[in-house]
């Protein structure tokens, strides 16, 4: 079987609708410099290569995440577009067919928040730090066992430090959080669209954003909810809502506080305006103040 190389960690399902024409899309980066929009292809965005592959001890790869989140996930992604798109419309009263397609959807918000590399690899950062740390080996040694001078230069090494983080990457996010996502089923899925028509929504390589009306409020809590945008005209979100298949029609206000809290927590993002994408790019990513001292 062929091992897949080019993970998207915001699927192609999702980034086509985006796009200015064909597989073309408008993208930014906090790298670019003067915030630069440039055409993009979708296939060359929002990907690493081998990002959700296991590395085994012979160097050989093993994809089953990201053949899982495909074959789970990205698959019904048109056509959960489809049925929102109706409700928007009126033809469709309701969001899905049943409880079972209502729970696959909400097990695809929750891997589509953690597969992101702007999401996991803050944590990833600590965790690492924390593990190899500067006594580490000496803590490990007095623990278990003495360690050869070969498997003391192994674990000094970043490449295999950062082979063993990506490796627990892996094994991590392909562990489904059953408490969490039976929090995340309790809470009402909302759609919501813009109020008026030259309003449009981003996509984000951070692509879910959460709201709450404190720090730290746990999730399930009213006041806390998770958003993401699947086209410019369609955003999801989850909150503790009574009405289970609300449908908002967002002023411009709130179509720019969720496009800019995406464009904030994210390392770069794309859409079908070059006028929004600088606005919210000059917004989100400010220029550090020129240093003035002398030299």
């Amino acid at each position: 079987m062929q091992i897949s190389k080019n993970h998207h960690y915001v699927p192609e399902a999702i980034t086509k609708n985006f796009c200015i024409s064909g597989k073309t899309t408008l993208y930014t980066s906090r790298a670019y410099e003067n915030r630069k929009i440039e055409k993009r292809n979708i296939s060359s965005i929002f990907k690493r290569r081998h990002y959700n592959s296991y590395i085994r001890k012979d160097g050989s790869k093993d994809d089953s995440l990201e053949r899982f989140f495909g074959k789970e996930f990205d698959d019904y992604i048109p056509n959960w577009i489809e049925k929102f798109s109706l409700v928007f419309s009126g033809d469709r009263s309701y969001l899905f067919d049943d409880e079972h397609d209502r729970r696959r959807f909400i097990q695809f918000f929750y891997n589509h928040h953690r597969r992101s590399p702007d999401f996991m690899e803050p944590i990833l950062e600590d965790t690492v730090g924390e593990t190899f740390h500067e006594n580490f080996i000496e803590e490990f040694e007095e623990r278990y066992r003495p360690l050869t001078a070969d498997e003391k230069y192994h674990l000094n090494d970043p490449v295999f430090q950062a082979l063993v983080a990506g490796n627990s990457r892996v094994s991590n996010v392909n562990k489904q959080t059953v408490h969490i996502l039976e929090t995340m089923a309790k809470l009402s899925v909302v759609i919501a669209t813009p109020s008026r028509p030259n309003k449009q929504f981003i996509v984000a390589s951070n692509p879910v954003v959460r709201f709450e009306d404190k720090i730290r409020q746990p999730l399930g809590e009213g006041g806390v909810e998770l958003w993401t945008t699947l086209t410019p005209k369609i955003a999801v979100g989850l909150a503790k809502v009574e009405d289970r298949t609300g449908v908002l029609s967002l002023p411009d206000r709130e179509t720019r506080k969720l496009n800019l809290q995406l464009a904030k927590h994210s390392q770069s993002f794309a859409g079908t305006s070059e006028k929004l994408l600088l606005s919210l790019a000059k917004a989100a990513w400010p220029k550090k103040p020129r240093d003035t001292r002398p030299n």
